[in-house]
């Protein structure tokens, strides 16, 4: 008589259930064990009907999930064909120790943390105990502390235990990491409904995506919108990137206060045609980028002035990032009433997006801003400042956005920044004189 296990996995973790097979087969002693994994799949075999078979004759299923970023696509799949047959069957997963709990489809069942422990107590319920095989003792001599039996189950859950400490290593490395998978519609396009995008945790919700499944690629382009130039100069450099050609130099893109630039590290192409793309996100540091993007100020300027061309540049950042494109769309592109009210929220949000970095930088303040400018000139400040509270304000609130009432409100905004400019430009005047 046997029991029958079906190992799930990614195959990328191919060796890992390679390793727990062999280690099992060594502890079988009263009976014997059937484990299944795919790799074993003899050739030209209908593998859908393989899956099917051997998932629901198994009495155990059995999910090896050594990385949060693993695709689950497959597993997920297999556990649907296995609760066919019958849902009262064990479901478990081993998980690696830096993972809080296990994907969303296997959350409802038993779970070991894959270290030592862990795995020990795994063993010990599948082969002395009768836990997970229905009363069944595979051998009862893993529980015996004195039998060779339970010496060698240790040293199992110990090399497993390295396996999965592995997994853990190899991720480390790219903590914000993207997947493509790409499918094309001829050799020059890809299919952008197609193609699927994945990754691991960090990496997808660094772009604002969930990592329960993935993505379509037309869906990511849809999420970044004005920030997604990368994703459009990745698309047009598909075609000569299995040439040979070296992958492009992409835009940094924002995402909150910190600039990542994204890096090709890996494609995978077959008879001249890209298959995968594999992208990482390095954060920058804006500060030490800042002498070479030439932001930097001489080195003897006085506060005070630095403090003023710091308010200049946001009020040219928010005229022409944030205002300008936003006006031209709404006075010329006649957008619908959706995209007016997303223009609407990318102003409003670029705005707090400018004052939080502000305040990273240490440039924010009432009174640090007050004093910057003359007292001759405070008065009209104070009332640029309440008109630009006022025009945010109706921006806010306003509902059932068309084109021309947003314009209208975009147009008091660029009134606004230009009155702020003027006002900064006569303060330089002051600064001058006090120079002379």
């Amino acid at each position: 008589m046997t029991v029958k296990i079906f190992v799930s996995h990614s195959s990328k973790y191919r060796d890992l259930a390679a390793s727990l097979k062999l280690s099992l087969l060594a502890l079988e002693s009263e009976l014997h064990l059937d484990i299944r994994v795919s790799e074993e799949m003899a050739g030209a075999t209908d593998w859908r009907q393989w899956i099917d078979d051997n998932v629901q004759s198994a009495d155990i299923f059995l999910l090896l999930y050594p990385h949060a970023a693993m695709e689950m696509g497959w597993c997920n799949y297999e556990l649907g064909r296995f609760y066919v047959q019958d849902s009262r069957r064990p479901v478990v997963c081993i998980k690696n120790t830096d993972i809080a709990k296990p994907p969303p489809a296997f959350q409802p069942y038993q779970a070991y943390d894959a270290d030592i422990e862990g795995l020990g107590k795994f063993l010990k319920e599948l082969f002395a105990t009768g836990e997970l095989t229905g009363g069944r003792v595979l051998n009862a001599e893993i529980n015996k502390l004195s039998s060779d039996f339970h010496r060698r189950a240790r040293e199992v859950a110990a090399e497993l235990a390295k396996h999965f400490a592995q997994a853990r290593v190899r991720e480390h490395f790219y903590e914000r990491r993207l997947v493509i998978s790409l499918a094309h519609l001829d050799r020059e396009r890809i299919d952008r409904e197609a193609s699927m995008v994945h990754g691991n945790t960090e990496g997808l919700h660094l772009l604002g995506l969930n990592d329960a499944a993935a993505v379509r690629w037309s869906a990511l382009a849809a999420q970044l919108g004005e920030n997604g130039s990368w994703l459009e100069e990745l698309e047009q450099a598909i075609a000569t990137i299995p040439t040979g050609a070296l992958p492009p130099a992409l835009s940094p893109f924002r995402s909150g206060s910190v600039l990542y630039i994204p890096l090709v590290v890996k494609a995978e192409s077959a008879d001249g045609v890209l298959r995968e793309v594999v992208l990482i996100f390095v954060p920058t540091n804006a500060e030490r980028l800042l002498p070479l993007l030439g932001w930097s100020f001489p080195r003897g300027m006085p506060d005070p002035v630095k403090y003023l061309l710091h308010l200049v540049r946001m009020m040219f950042r928010a005229r022409w990032d944030i205002l300008e494109p936003r006006y031209q769309e709404a006075k010329f592109k006649r957008p619908t009433p959706e995209r007016c009210a997303e223009l609407a929220k990318l102003v409003l949000d670029d705005y707090d997006e400018m004052q939080r970095e502000s305040e990273a930088q240490g440039n924010s303040g009432l009174d640090r801003f007050y004093a910057s400018f003359h007292r001759d000139l405070r008065g009209e400040l104070s009332d640029a400042t309440d008109a630009w509270l006022k025009a945010t304000a109706d921006l806010r609130d306003a509902v059932d956005l068309g084109p021309e009432q947003l314009a209208a409100l975009l147009k008091t905004l660029l009134q606004n920044n230009g009155h702020w400019l003027n006002l900064a430009s006569r303060q330089f005047m002051h600064v001058v004189q006090d120079m002379s």
